[in-house]
């Protein structure tokens, strides 16, 4: 057997040993404050309560103390802030001991433009010619000419001039180099441009030294090598790595200098304090401020960065730079450690961040796939060749062995024909003499890039993917699904009743005093980013299309204004969160969005020539003038590829960061993946999308809370009743208005806060208040924590404040009503109120909250619990919802619950009678959660290769039940949940069961089961046995338990 083919082989045999079910995913948040042997503490309890794989949190080198880890700043390094090596194989090691995999969560999209970044450091200091000049999105020739060949920096405090005058500005020296530092920021100064502060001291050296010195002659060389150093404006290969080799050369000479001849140092140091001026001496800036201009680098106020900012940002944070990652040798660079992690075991899938805002998603996650594969095999050639050499050496270290480069081509290509694949990257296959892979890998993806060739991907890759309402998932991208947002939607519309709604919706309208339709709210909340936050943006992207205009004569007339004005309507009137248009080919679905959003542009904007919407229209789909030249075709395949990759963050912004706060109607509605027009989901229509999943995305993760959904999955629970008792809320909502009148301010001649912040204020409320009672200290810490929610829900609404332009008096005024109507006064009758109102809706919400559990845990797809909410969570927006999880009293409840099941089925059945009656209890939560893991893990065969089955209901109450079924041949489970709860009854009459428990409330509602659910059942969750031949009674199975999940003993 030949070498290439024993390597492929051992490749697939490896990859079907890792191929473990996946049956749930438990997020962790690691920082500096939960670290990796934090995490290895706690698998034991994870692998007790029943979860199969922990999904991490970005882990590579992040900014200092972020607390969230997408702030990467080294690719190439495991995070020091989280532990030591060692403590990282600590916490695989107790993994792969308790049995449980790891999926990573992955940041190709962006990094954080910061002093702790070495790529973008290098970029500032070299600009064109640094290495790493192409990894970052930056148009180098903007439409400003002063930054021509620049980076905007926008990190000041104020204007650029006042910041230097004020000696905010200080030029350092040390180690060989110099640096500008402003605050806590570090920039690098250019060597060559700092040869004047050098030529400053010369005469004095000169006699210091002696003209005649080593020394001297020493420094001389340095200026003279200074002057020589290729300019940073070049792109030449060759020049540029001079350029690297020769500026740090020239440092160390330097800095050695300085070391044995102090007075080197302390006379340049002279120079530097000179040049850093005196405040009230405006001339003597001017040095500094010349210094200054020549850097690769413009300093500007922050504000500045909405306009004229000219590299591409993770939507509008400046301090977050975007990535080209279609560049090759930027992959690669960027994946080489998480690929290790992958191919050596640690790390059994990714999780990709923020698909939508690479240029060509499509080529990302096939390279993605092909690298994994190469990184598995290079390592059992690596170890293979190791083998034979009779030592642990390193293969290239045996002279007779063939290289990796020379077996890889082989290799890949056989293992592209077992597994069915489409052709890899050419960028993997370079041998000997091969352009590098930067060049190779820059072409666009094979038009045969097809995943339904086969069904093996080696990888198992979810991305971060928001779907419109109607809008499917690209179906030749090579992964397992999405992150959860399209379920999250789907399940919580299950529980938003239809005509409550409606009238929800008319007690908002009046409530306001206005009737906004969403979809126009939408569109102006788009605008409003596209004219403020991500001007920017947009004013690249007229740039680029105005040089495009230039190149026929039919479109040469176009103004820069008139593009840039049809562009930011266009990107408003948008559709989806992007396209996928690419030289390899456009979709009907594409087409069908592009022209969507120009026929809505130009019904909008009729003043403008609709020449140049169609002008617009050709060139997002590719319809290039005949007799285009081929670099003037690749600039508007460029084009487009930046248009597609601006349209997500300009959705993201205006919808999830504007409009959720501005069109408030039911703000359970109002969440990340979910469509407020949309809000309702039927039994049947969730059925259909449970049954595609089932047979399209199968591992697809079914998320319900993350890290950045606006609320947790209990909140959004118990927010939705509302909708189901819309009479009694309109009264208290306007009850709650009047009483609160007096605590109301007057700002810039208006209410506040506004009719709509307090209308979204009651609603959190509802959603957010102790399940028990608290003491003075815990409800002082609730306040602070609604008055942080509605800081952030009015700056993020931009109407009456906004982060970029606060308005103190305005957000002084709503904090202080918050803590004036939650002021526990015994008069304060607005809290009595509510109180009384909360005590009545509380259980409906956990009842609610409940099934919405147990459909995510039994539902086709991977079920994703986020860290801590496996018992009752009631956290709201980040950072509340990233607030650190206490495990002790997890782990003792845990301990408790299992004790207890291990007492017998008597006690399981009365312990799930007694959680079923006290539901505020958050052992009900956790019982559920553990039961149905345990279950999903201990039969993954069922939920791998079993048949979904939507069950009919019959009976006056079949609204209100939801049910389907697994079957096998071996298994089969039949999964019964409550929904809109509250219409079932809402009075607690003490010693009486809950109306949802109650046989009299589901009357003769029934599941209607054939012939083939005939046999014994038991409950997994009570233990309960069930007889089934034929119809079964709601009041049958869930008098225990308000959910019921069936097992069957004998079909």
């Amino acid at each position: 057997m030949s070498l290439p083919v024993e390597i492929a082989d051992t490749t697939l045999r490896l990859l079907a040993e890792r191929q473990r079910p996946r049956g749930s995913t438990y997020r962790l948040q690691f920082n500096a404050g939960f670290k990796f042997r934090d995490a290895a503490e706690i698998v034991p309890y994870l692998h007790a309560l029943g979860v199969t794989h922990v999904y991490s949190s970005p882990y590579l080198t992040s900014q200092p103390g972020s607390p969230h880890g997408y702030d990467v700043c080294n690719h190439e390094q495991l995070n020091p802030e989280l532990g030591t090596a060692e403590d990282y194989v600590a916490f695989v090691t107790a993994l792969e001991t308790h049995g449980l995999g790891q999926i990573l969560d992955v940041v190709p999209n962006h990094m954080a433009a910061s002093n702790s970044n070495g790529w973008w450091l290098d970029l500032l200091e070299n600009g064109v010619s640094s290495p790493y000049a192409h990894f970052f999105d930056i148009d180098w020739r903007p439409i400003k000419d002063e930054l021509a060949g620049k980076v905007l920096l926008p990190i000041l405090g104020q204007q650029y001039g006042d910041a230097l005058e004020a000696g905010e500005l200080k030029l350092e020296h040390g180690e060989g180099a110099f640096t500008l530092r402003y605050f806590d920021q570090v920039l690098p100064i250019a060597p060559k441009s700092a040869m004047p502060i050098l030529e400053a001291p010369l005469e004095e050296l000169k006699t210091a030294l002696g003209e005649a010195s080593e020394a001297f002659g020493e420094y001389q060389s340095i200026l003279t090598a200074l002057a020589h150093l290729p300019p940073k404006s070049t792109t030449d290969p060759a020049a540029v790595q001079e350029r690297q080799r020769e500026k740090e050369v020239i440092k160390r000479r330097l800095k050695r200098l300085e070391s044995d001849h102090p007075l080197v140092l302390e006379a340049v140091q002279r120079v530097v304090t000179n040049w850093n001026g005196a405040p009230g001496d405006t001339k003597s800036f001017d040095p500094l401020d010349k210094l200054l201009e020549a850097q690769a680098y413009r300093l500007s106020h922050w504000k500045a960065a909405s306009d004229e900012v000219n590299y591409r940002r993770f939507f509008d944070i400046n301090s977050l730079a975007a990535l080209c990652m279609e560049h090759y040798d930027v992959f690669e660079r960027a994946h080489r450690l998480v690929l290790e992690l992958a191919a050596r075991g640690d790390v059994d899938g990714f999780r990709i961040d923020h698909i939508d805002g690479l240029l060509d998603p499509l080529q990302y996650l096939w390279r993605l796939q092909w690298a994994y594969l190469a990184e598995v095999s290079r390592q059992i050639f690596v170890k293979r060749v190791a083998e034979d050499a009779g030592s642990n050496a390193l293969a290239e270290a045996v002279p007779s062995s063939p290289t990796w480069e020379e077996v890889r081509p082989q290799v890949l290509d056989l293992l592209q024909q077992k597994l069915g694949l489409p052709q890899p990257d050419p960028a993997l296959l370079p041998v000997s003499g091969s352009p590098p892979p930067d060049v190779a890998g820059d072409s666009p993806p094979p038009r045969d890039m097809n995943p339904r060739q086969s069904s093996s991907r080696p990888l198992y890759v979810v991305v971060e993917k928001i779907l419109g309402s109607d809008e499917p998932l690209p179906a030749d991208w090579p992964i397992a699904g999405t992150s959860g947002y399209d379920f999250l939607h789907q399940l919580g519309g299950l529980f938003v009743e239809t005509e409550g709604l409606a009238a929800t919706k008319q007690t908002y309208f009046r409530f306001i005093g206005e009737r906004p339709e969403y979809a126009e709210t939408v569109y102006r909340c788009k605008l409003l980013i596209l004219r403020f936050a991500m001007a920017s943006e947009l004013q690249m992207l007229a740039h680029q299309l105005n040089r495009i205009s230039e190149q026929h004569r039919r479109s040469r007339d176009f103004t820069l204004n008139m593009l840039r004005h049809a562009l930011r309507e266009v990107l408003a009137s948008f559709p989806v969160y992007r396209t996928y248009v690419s030289p390899a080919g456009i979709s009907d679905r594409d087409q069908r969005f592009i022209h969507n959003a120009i026929g809505h542009s130009k019904r909008r904007s009729p003043a403008i020539d609709a020449a140049v919407y169609d002008f617009i229209r050709g060139t997002l789909l590719l319809q290039h003038p005949e007799g285009l030249e081929e670099h003037s075709r690749r600039e508007r395949e460029l084009f487009t590829g930046r248009f597609q990759q601006v349209t997500s963050p300009v959705m993201a912004k205006g919808v999830e960061d504007t409009a959720y706060y501005v069109y408030c109607p039911l703000i359970s509605a109002n969440e990340v993946g979910s469509h407020p027009e949309a809000a309702v989901i039927s039994p049947e229509q969730f059925h259909r999308e449970n049954l595609h999943r089932r047979e399209q995305w199968p591992a697809s993760m079914l998320g319900t809370s993350t890290h950045d959904t606006k609320r947790s999955e209990d909140v959004r629970a118990r927010i939705a009743v509302l909708a189901e008792i819309p009479g009694l809320w309109r009264k208290r909502v306007n009850a709650r208005s009047r009483l609160n009148r007096r605590f109301r301010s007057d700002v810039d001649g208006l209410p506040a806060p506004s009719k709509n912040d307090e209308y979204l204020l009651y609603q959190s409320l509802v959603g957010v208040w102790p399940l028990g009672t608290v003491s003075r200290h815990e409800h002082d810490e609730l306040v602070r924590r609604v008055q942080a929610y509605m800081e952030k829900a009015t700056h993020e609404a931009k109407v009456r404040t906004s982060w970029v332009n606060p308005n103190g008096p305005y957000d002084h005024a709503v904090r202080d009503f918050v803590g004036k109507i939650l002021e526990p006064r015994k008069d304060n009758r607005f809290l009595a109120d509510f109180r009384h109102f909360h005590e009545s809706i509380v259980d409906a919400g956990l009842y609610t909250s409940l099934s919405q559990l147990t459909l995510k845990l039994m539902s086709p797809g991977v079920p994703d619990i986020y860290q801590g909410q496996e018992l009752w969570d009631l956290s709201l927006v980040d950072p509340d919802n990233r607030r650190p999880v206490d495990y002790a009293p997890r782990k003792w409840l845990l301990g408790e619950l299992t004790a207890t099941l291990a007492a017998g089925p008597q006690r399981q059945l009365e312990l799930a009678r007694e959680l079923a009656r006290n539901p505020r209890d958050s052992r009900l939560k956790l019982f559920v959660t553990s039961q149905l893991l345990k279950f999903r893990r201990d039969q993954p065969a069922l939920f791998s290769s079993g048949t979904y089955q939507p069950l009919e209901i019959v009976g006056p109450k079949a609204k209100h039940l939801c049910a389907f079924a697994w079957r096998s041949e071996r298994l089969s489970a039949v999964v019964i949940v409550p929904r809109l709860i509250a219409s079932l009854g809402i009075e607690r009459t003490p010693g009486v069961d809950p109306p949802v428990l109650s046989a009299h409330a589901w009357a003769e509602t029934a599941v209607n089961l054939d012939s083939t659910f005939t046999g014994r059942w038991k409950d997994v969750l009570t233990g309960e046995a069930v007889e089934i031949g034929g119809a079964l009674s709601a009041s049958q199975v869930l008098g225990s338990l308000s959910v019921a999940v069936l097992q069957s003993v004998n079909a």
